[in-house]
Formats: C-alpha cells, structure tokens, sequence
C-alpha cells in the first residue's frame, strides 16, 4: 500500500505579514505588501521597490554560538517559520525518532557585511551601474579577493536546512535545492518523496529567502525583469494585465509540515490537505527567457496531475507562477492551454505574486501554504491589480476579488529562471 502524504501544519512570513493568519487575510481582502525600499537607500535607483517583510525582529541568543554565526535574515526568517509550522502542528520533536524526521528546502545565499570602505565601493558601483550599464556592473565582480574568499563560504545555499537540522537535532535525510524560483518547489517534491519511499516520517519543508540588496535588485534590474512602477507600488505588481512591466522582488519563508497519513492520524494530527502530486520539467530553451510557446510547464502540471492519479478535470484551481513579465504570463497561459486543452477556460487561476511579489527561493513554498489554505477554505484568491486584461492572457484569472469556489484540488506552479518548472497538486483531505 502506498504511503500518503498529508500536511499538518503551515507557517508563513510573508511582505503582507509575520504570521499564517495574517498573510492568508491579507491574500483573500486583495491587499499588497508592496512598498518603497527601506533596507537600503534606493531613492536614486530607477527601481525603488520590493516587498518587504516588516518590523521582523529574531532573538539571535537562542541560538547556540555557532549557530548564531551563519544565521542571516534569510535563515532568521526560515527558523522563525519553522517554529510557526512546528507548532501548528503540534509536533514535539523530541518525541518523535529523530532518524524519520527530514528537512528539504530551497534557499538563497547568506550575504556578510563587508568592512565599510569595501561597502561603500561596491554600493558606488552598483549605482553607477544603474545609470551606465552593464559593462560597470560587472567590474563588481573585481571586488578584492579577500572579500571574494568571505563572500564564497558564506553563500552556501545548504545552509539554512543543516542549521533547522542541528537546531532540532534531527538525523533523518536533508535535502537543499537551489533552482532560483522554484527553489522550494523542489524541495516540496523531494520531502514528499522521501516520506512515500519510507526514508521518513515527517519531514520539514519549504523555503526562506531574502535578497533584497543593491546587487540583486542592479542585476534583475538589467536584465530588464523588474517594474519600476515606483509612484504607486502597490499597483505595481500585475500579473495577466496588459500594462504590466516587470515582477516585484521580495522576500518571505513558507515552511510546512508534512507527514506520512497514518503517522499523522495515530497522533490525531489536524490534516490541512493531502501533498497529492509533484511535477517536474525543464523548458530546455534558454537560461533566462521563456518560450514564447509555452513548452515545458505543461508537462510539470501533467506530471503533477499523473502523479496525484486524477482526471484533468478533477482540478479546480490553479495558483500560477505569474510573474507579470510580459513573455511568462503569456506562456504560463498557453502551458495551461497545452496541458488541459478546453478545460483551461473552466479552472479559476490567480497569482499571490500580484499581493506579495516575487519571494524568488521560497516563493513556491508561500504560494504551497497559500494554495493550502485555498484547499481548506474552498476560497480561491484574486490576482490584484488586473485592471486590463492581456488578450493573451485570456483565461479566468479571478481579477482583484476572492471567490467562494469549492476547492477539491488545486495545483501551484513554479516556473524558474533556465526552465526548471515544479507543479505541486493538493487534495482536500476527507479522511
């Protein structure tokens, strides 16, 4: 008999806020966690702002010494949200054998502080680099190769998963993806097929991020991918609409608890949904642009749909990757097109990214708790900010209002950078 996969607890920190609770509303009322920059001087950038995770604060001397060394903001927020999920899932760990108990995330880089002559140099490049181009942006690559040294041990992307692993002193398997934006898509997958092959019995997984910095923002920012709708952030952000320009960075961490059923239910667990289906591909086309033609995330939905063993039709949402770049949000439309045929036009579809940006690392994982929580509610949420709709954008995209819509089985998409695509497939649970 084949081990099912449920998920008994969810956190989220998120640009619309600290907590589940908060963020889920915020999702459903249609807000935006869009704002102007604060963690840096951008007021001469010609992109201006993000989505912000606000008033975060961590107690750092909870964490042993060297611990305490490698946790960035990026782990910070990723440790806070496990606590989150842990705890809503009512797990004690300590209960529990530590060698069935995994963590799988997806995570960016940490970055270090730099002395402040060094600092100050490489700000000054990465400013001009916004007003000269690309040839003085990548003289930041020449930055001294003492910095260079610090920089390469601390931008290990496996990070994050050893330090939740230590601090909870697990020994199960622990499994780092690092695929830009569906990072923490993966991760999902993997930690749902390391509980189905028996390697474990819960594991911890999702993703945290935060690389909202000079250098980030310059380098998306030249590759022509951001929007710099700075006058009204929270308008700037819109996925499908024919005036959109570019997606918003942000930052976040969703992390879920996932549990093997019969685990779950021996400890009368409360069950928010069954991880029904993972869905992998690869576009196989460029590093960065997407295809026009939509190829390569219609066999990540139809993977996810095989692997959840249901009918196309039995989908009754859909959480896109809906970056509101002008080439993604076309060819997400015709992947949809491609993988459902004339049921396309039957699905609600909606984009988090229109309320909380881009959280590129955990994005996938806040839009898993996101789309959770659709699954549970039977509410499907809105994509913010369609005013116009894109002629070619042309499916029901549920603009600016949620809606009451029974939601059985829901699937959310990640679409990354160089074509590595995840679908993740939710079942509502019925015991």
């Amino acid at each position: 008999m084949s081990r099912k996969v449920v998920i008994t607890g969810l956190g989220a920190i998120s640009p619309l806020g600290n907590d589940l609770e908060t963020t889920w509303q915020g999702i459903v009322n249609g807000d935006s966690g869009i704002t102007k920059i604060t963690g840096f001087d951008a007021s001469t950038y010609p992109v201006q702002i993000a989505g912000e995770v606000k008033n975060f604060s961590f107690d750092l001397s909870s964490l042993s010494e060297t611990l305490h060394r490698f946790a960035g903001r990026s782990i910070q927020l990723g440790i806070a949200t496990t606590r989150m999920a842990l705890a809503d899932a009512g797990l004690v760990l300590e209960k529990e054998d530590s060698a069935k108990v995994g963590v799988s995330l997806g995570g960016d880089e940490e970055y270090v502080k730099i002395d402040n002559i060094e600092e100050i140099y490489a700000k000054e490049l990465v400013h001009r680099a916004f007003v000269e181009g690309q040839n003085t942006y990548c003289r930041l690559l020449k930055i001294s190769p003492d910095i260079a040294k610090t920089w390469a041990l601390r931008r290990r992307t496996d990070i994050g998963a050893k330090v939740i692993s230590m601090l909870y002193h697990l020994q199960g398997p622990v499994e780092t993806s690092h695929t830009s934006c569906s990072s923490s898509g993966h991760a999902l997958g993997k930690a749902k097929r390391l509980i189905e092959n028996n390697d474990c019995d819960i594991v911890i997984a999702g993703g945290h991020c935060s690389m909202l910095s000079e250098f980030s923002v310059g380098g998306f920012h030249l590759l022509g991918t951001l929007s710099s709708r700075n006058h009204e952030p929270h308008r700037a952000s819109r996925p499908f609409d024919v005036d959109r320009d570019g997606f918003v960075i942000g930052e976040g961490a969703g992390i879920v608890i996932l549990e093997e059923m019969e685990h779950a239910k021996k400890r009368r667990a409360k069950i928010y949904g069954e991880f029904a289906g993972y869905g992998s591909s690869s576009n196989a086309y460029r590093l960065t642009d997407t295809p026009p033609d939509g190829r390569g995330g219609d066999l990540s939905m139809l993977r996810a749909v095989h692997d959840a063993a249901i009918d196309k039709s039995e989908v009754s949402y859909i959480n896109a990757h809906g970056t509101a770049t002008q080439v993604n949000d076309s060819s997400e439309t015709l992947s949809i097109k491609k993988a459902f045929g004339d049921l396309a036009y039957r699905i609600p579809i909606s984009s988090s990214k229109s309320m909380i940006g881009h959280l590129v690392c955990s994005s996938s994982a806040v839009e898993f708790v996101i789309t959770t929580m659709a699954v549970n509610k039977n509410i499907v949420p809105p994509t913010a900010n369609l005013e116009t709709p894109d002629p070619k954008c042309d499916l029901d995209y549920v603009p600016n209002t949620a809606r009451e819509h029974r939601v059985d089985l829901a699937l959310s998409n990640s679409f990354a950078f160089g074509g590595q695509n995840t679908t993740l497939a939710i079942r509502k649970f019925t015991g």
